[in-house]
């Protein structure tokens, strides 16, 4: 069947099915904003406001997306956006729908609403962080959050750079952003920084492990001390040695060995490779 759509005008322009939609659309829009144009093939309006929003899009070089979604092969994506006239376009940002309207609307109009939907001087300060080390990104982030306090990205960067230096200030940072999975990390990684040995103390307590005379509380310092400084494998090592050993400390390591498990996520090797080895200690 012949349509007079225009097919996707670049990279930036995509067709989404409903088994698609959360990875494509929802999960994308926490790193660009993406524009969601549903359409069918037999909707007129739809073939004069397509192209319009495929250019618009495309000429702003990668700032926003447009996702388009046939809602007569699709009409799952149409249901969760309770859609009763197309052409209906959403904006979603951070997984929400910040901006929408229905029906064909001017071009200036169509620019005003992707100006709004656009990143904003805080989200651009952050994606001149990501190229940046040192002093100068946690500046850019410092920036990002006086434009916009609340901004997630820049917050948990800022978080990620302090976690070490200052674990109190890294968990106010992230404390109005919970219980998003990156938030969760970094607090994790502040409270075993908050309780961690200095340099002098670890190496002590390597020596005890060494020397073969380490007792569950120094295996569990020394785990939490090594993944506080982002040694997680090592660290991991010792903590399921402190519970293999048993007794008050079991349960402690356990915990924080789940902690971590959360930090690294489920797909990380070395979770894979812990999980069964703690199963083994527990049982």
């Amino acid at each position: 069947m012949s349509t007079d759509l225009s097919p996707p005008a670049s990279p930036l322009v995509f067709d989404v099915t409903d088994a698609q939609f959360q990875t494509a659309v929802i999960d994308r829009s926490h790193t660009t904003p993406v524009v969601v144009d549903l359409w069918a093939e037999w909707c007129g309006p739809c073939k004069q406001l397509g192209p319009m929003l495929e250019r618009a899009v495309t000429a702003r070089g990668g700032d926003v997306v447009l996702a388009k979604v046939d809602t007569e092969a699709n009409p799952e994506v149409a249901r969760a956006f309770q859609v009763q006239s197309i052409p209906a376009v959403f904006g979603l940002r951070d997984g929400k729908v910040v901006a929408q309207f229905v029906g064909v609307r001017p071009e200036a109009e169509i620019e005003r609403f992707l100006d709004d939907l656009g990143p904003s001087e805080a989200d651009r300060a952050v994606q001149r962080a990501r190229v940046l080390d040192g002093d100068e990104r946690e500046a850019a982030l410092r920036h990002a959050l006086e434009l916009e306090p609340t901004h997630r990205e820049a917050a948990v960067g800022l978080a990620e750079l302090l976690v070490e230096r200052d674990p109190s200030a890294a968990i106010e940072l992230v404390l109005p952003h919970r219980p998003d999975p990156a938030a969760e990390a970094v607090v994790t990684r502040a409270e075993l920084a908050r309780g961690g040995a200095d340099d002098a103390d670890l190496a002590d307590l390597r020596a005890a492990v060494a020397r073969g005379d380490a007792d569950g509380a120094t295996l569990l310092e020394l785990g939490r001390s090594l993944a506080a400084a982002g040694d997680y494998e090592e660290g991991l090592d010792h903590l399921l040695a402190a519970v293999q050993l048993g007794g008050e400390v079991r349960e402690p390591a356990r915990e924080q060995i789940v902690a971590l498990f959360n930090v690294l996520g489920d797909a990380d090797p070395r979770v894979q490779a812990a999980r069964p080895r703690l199963a083994r200690a527990l049982f």
